[in-house]
């Protein structure tokens, strides 16, 4: 090598040796040894996203690079936390060490909040250096029904507060605290979505709003309505709609005249808020409870009837129970017309075939297999059912709903009575909505 001249492809650790000579004679040995004292460069760090839920992941391609003793792959390591800036180029500071470069590398984590991969690249020479990657956010996961009911016929866990859980179509159903899904609930909305207490009371849920099923998605606002066999109409808010003649009419909750008018707004905005309410499953029975197979609680007015309500849960923390509405019992009807086979008939229907109409033989709650519709029990039949409903005339502001087992009458119809009646085929239901 010529005076001044150069060696190439030198590899850290290597020894170079030198030593002068004329051709014929020649001095000493010399030797150098081949060094690095140069950090890596910055690990490029490329994320399949940045927005993810406890349930899913993020992917990271890391590719370490140094341009000097090369990189030392096994003693480069990463860890995955929530600190934002540097940790440092202590090892003990990272759990994870790279197998192969480049890699991939899956970031998932149980606990939501904003994350950061570190990469700690470290070179042949023992020289390192930290990357830290943009920010991951990571939400709470929905729950789904595989949490909310993971055993066919069994119950599903309690839960300890107002929880969302998605069914098996996407739909998001609130389960409330201290409920839990019952062991014969339907797993998706239109088959019927339903929690039970610690006392074993029972309610099922109305999806508003848009709300998807197996066959296509389906739109059941809060709304009153009027039915035919072949469809149903949205009243607008509390408009009158005409009773026994055009002297009389039945207006909204939201009518000062009703007897829930100071409610139905804290009702309404949490079905807004939250996309559907519940109904009892069953008309409420003897005792004050909501479960099957006991006698409906009926001989009871509608002052009765609306003042029991509200006191099942009294002072809960998670639910608020009332005498269920108008715009509760169209919209419950609306939906189990949507979600059957048999349609609008389930609104209009006085025949036995679809309930206990006109048997002349009350029954117990849910005793009658064919009045059974998203695992809602006798809405079409065996009592008629007080509402907080008004009507106009004078002397019968109260309006019961449905059929009975005693006369032919229908889902979608509306009664007038006083304040001061009670019969053994009038009977009542709840509606159950979140805080």
């Amino acid at each position: 090598i010529a005076n001044n001249g150069t060696i190439s492809n030198l590899n850290y650790g290597d020894t170079v040796y030198a030593r002068l000579t004329d051709g014929v004679n020649h001095g000493e040995y010399a030797t150098a040894s081949i060094d690095d004292k140069t950090n890596p460069q910055v690990a490029t760090i490329g994320l399949s996203g940045i927005n993810t839920d406890t349930d899913g992941s993020v992917t990271a391609t890391v590719t370490l690079t140094d341009n000097e003793s090369g990189i030392d792959v096994t003693g480069s390591k990463w860890v995955y936390n929530t600190k934002a800036g540097s940790i440092g180029t202590e090892e003990g500071s990272y759990t994870n060490s790279f197998t192969t470069n480049p890699e991939e590398l899956t970031l998932s984590t149980d606990t939501a909040g904003t994350y950061y991969l570190h990469v700690l690249t470290k070179d042949i020479a023992g020289n390192k250096i930290e990357t830290v990657s943009e920010a991951v956010t990571v939400e709470e996961a929905v729950p789904d029904m595989g949490d909310a009911k993971p055993n066919p016929g069994e119950d599903g866990p309690e839960y300890g507060t107002n929880t969302p859980v998605q069914d098996d179509q996407g739909n998001t159903v609130v389960i409330p605290g201290g409920f839990h899904l019952d062991e014969d609930s339907g797993t998706s909305v239109e088959e019927g979505i339903v929690i039970e207490d610690a006392s074993g009371n029972q309610f099922v849920w109305i999806p508003t709003g848009t709300y998807q099923t197996s066959s296509g998605a389906k739109t059941n606002n809060l709304s009153r309505r009027t039915f035919t066999s072949s469809g149903a109409t949205e009243v607008s808010g509390d408009s009158a709609i005409q009773g026994s003649s055009s002297s009389y009419y039945f207006y909204g909750e939201g009518d000062s005249r009703s007897v829930a008018y100071s409610q139905i707004g804290a009702f309404k905005d949490s079905v807004s808020r939250n996309g559907g309410f519940y109904i009892g499953r069953y008309e409420q029975g003897t005792g004050n409870v909501c479960k099957a197979g006991v006698a409906p609680y009926t001989n009871i007015t509608r002052d009765t009837a609306k003042s029991q309500a509200e006191a099942m849960y009294s002072g809960n923390s998670y639910v608020v129970s009332e005498l269920i509405s108008s715009y509760a019992w169209d919209t419950a009807l609306n939906f189990i017309c949507q979600t059957n086979t048999a349609g609008y008939t389930l609104a209009t229907t006085a025949s036995s075939s679809y309930g206990n109409i006109n048997t002349g033989s009350r029954k117990n709650t849910g005793v009658d297999a064919n009045d059974n519709y998203s695992n809602i029990h006798d809405l079409l039949g065996n009592c008629c059912e007080w509402t907080t409903e008004y009507y106009s005339i004078s002397g019968y502001p109260c309006v019961p709903r449905g059929g009975y087992y005693d006369n032919f009458t229908y889902a979608a119809f509306r009664y007038s009575y006083s304040t001061s009646m009670s019969y053994d085929d009038l009977s009542a239901r709840l509606q159950l909505y979140v805080k």
